[in-house]
């Protein structure tokens, strides 16, 4: 499968799956949230590799990382895989180095990658720095790769006078590449 199947399949997920109530930081939004859906339909892409933070997990792709792909056991979350990752992935710009939550890669060298923020509404708005720290990472992320998903988990209302270009700004992403999907937490 090609990597924009996985990229669609991804998003289709994202908008339509359950997002945990208990849901209290941008940590378990990830782990709890995201990174299940990015391993179910990773598992229904064959071709298509995803990496995700380890989170403190020691266990590691048998009998290695490279040989795991044909004939052995792949560890989401492997160690190995995701600081090996880091070489492909990041972005060098500016003297900073910038990495994603997810990384993935099919086996054309097609590369995707998810930028994930859990942002607080506060009286009807989303705070400035953080929806643009999201947007920056995302435009960051399109230098590097084919495809980037940026997720944001929603926490409170959002007041609609703020949203007269809203329409615009998703509308510029998706036409560079930059698919942005929100979800209420909560």
């Amino acid at each position: 499968m090609t990597l924009s199947t996985f990229r669609d399949g991804l998003i289709a997920a994202i908008v339509s799956a359950s997002v945990p109530a208990d849901i209290r930081n941008e940590t378990t939004f990830e782990k709890r949230f995201l990174i299940p859906l990015v391993l179910q339909v990773t598992a229904q892409c064959p071709g298509v590799r995803a990496y995700t933070h380890p989170w403190n997990n020691k266990i590691r792709c048998e009998p290695d990382c490279k040989t795991a792909l044909d004939s052995g056991r792949v560890v989401a979350g492997c160690p190995r895989c995701w600081a090996a990752s880091k070489k492909w992935a990041s972005v060098f710009a500016l003297s900073t180095r910038h990495t994603f939550d997810v990384v993935a890669r099919d086996t054309s060298g097609k590369t995707l990658a998810v930028e994930a923020k859990l942002i607080t509404a506060k009286g009807g708005r989303m705070p400035n720095g953080e929806i643009q720290r999201l947007l920056g990472q995302c435009s960051l992320a399109k230098i590097k790769h084919d495809f980037v998903i940026g997720v944001c988990g929603l926490r409170g209302n959002l007041d609609p006078r703020w949203n007269n270009d809203t329409g615009a700004v998703k509308d510029w992403f998706k036409r560079v590449g930059i698919d942005l999907v929100f979800r209420q937490v909560g």
